[in-house]
């Protein structure tokens, strides 16, 4: 089982598997050595407020202002309420799963909260994918939705995998990868505060939206990217030595 996930980390880890990358232990040390404990918390707190924040906007945006919602019942009304519904142990239970004394001292409650979380994020996927690609308002976005969605679904079933398969670093690499995804909900949202400061250059309302949605999530993930794979792959010295061949006469 161990080898299927590495099969499938080796897409996403610069075609690498994971036998070229240092062991869990070493790599859990050196990742976290890039962070403090108390950076770790004041980025995790910063997210999750801004989550909260940016959840209340899309919740009143949706809900509150008229005509937002849909025409009727199974016209966009109760898919937009099953999404916020499964989005809501991702929000509030994702930041929960990356506090390290949480995991040691209560392993029964991390494991529980991250069954919520698969749950969560792959109802919220599935419905995002149909809600963008279907029933999208904006024919320039329904692309961009609808790969977000898919991508979001398969790192969570990944990191769900490779913990079933005990193969704990890759599921780590993966929970960030779809905790990424899962943030698209602030991403999205600062790029539509900043956006006449990021997107200075994109002067058509249609063309600002689509790039603002395709921006949403590929520079986060090219950045996380970098962070798990890339940088220690260029960092890493050590080299494999070729399979001696056999001996010519």
């Amino acid at each position: 089982m161990i080898s299927r996930c590495s099969r499938i980390s080796a897409m996403f880890l610069g075609g690498l598997p994971l036998t070229t990358i240092p062991p869990a232990p070493h790599r859990t040390r050196m990742i976290t050595r890039r962070l403090r404990p108390v950076q770790q918390y004041g980025v995790l707190v910063a997210v999750t407020a801004l989550s909260l924040y940016y959840l209340y906007r899309a919740v009143h945006y949706r809900f509150v202002v008229p005509d937002r919602l849909g025409p009727e019942l199974f016209n966009k009304q109760v898919w937009y309420v099953s999404h916020l519904l499964f989005a809501l142990p991702v929000v509030l239970g994702a930041p929960l799963q990356f506090i390290a004394p949480l995991r040691r001292r209560a392993p029964q409650l991390h494991r529980a909260i991250g069954r919520c979380y698969v749950v969560g994020a792959s109802g919220a996927a599935v419905l995002a994918i149909y809600l963008g690609a279907i029933v999208g308002e904006y024919e320039g976005s329904r692309l961009s939705i609808a790969l977000t969605g898919l991508l979001w679904l398969f790192f969570t079933l990944a990191a769900w995998r490779c913990a079933v398969a005990r193969n704990f670093a890759a599921h780590r690499a993966f929970m960030i990868r779809s905790y990424t995804m899962a943030l698209v909900l602030v991403w999205l949202r600062l790029m539509y505060d900043w956006q006449d400061l990021l997107f200075f250059y994109v002067t058509n309302p249609d063309l600002r939206d689509a790039t603002r949605e395709w921006a949403s999530w590929v520079v986060p993930l090219l950045g996380v990217e970098m962070w798990l794979a890339w940088y220690p792959a260029i960092r890493n010295r050590r080299t494999t030595s070729p399979t001696p061949g056999p001996r010519e006469v």
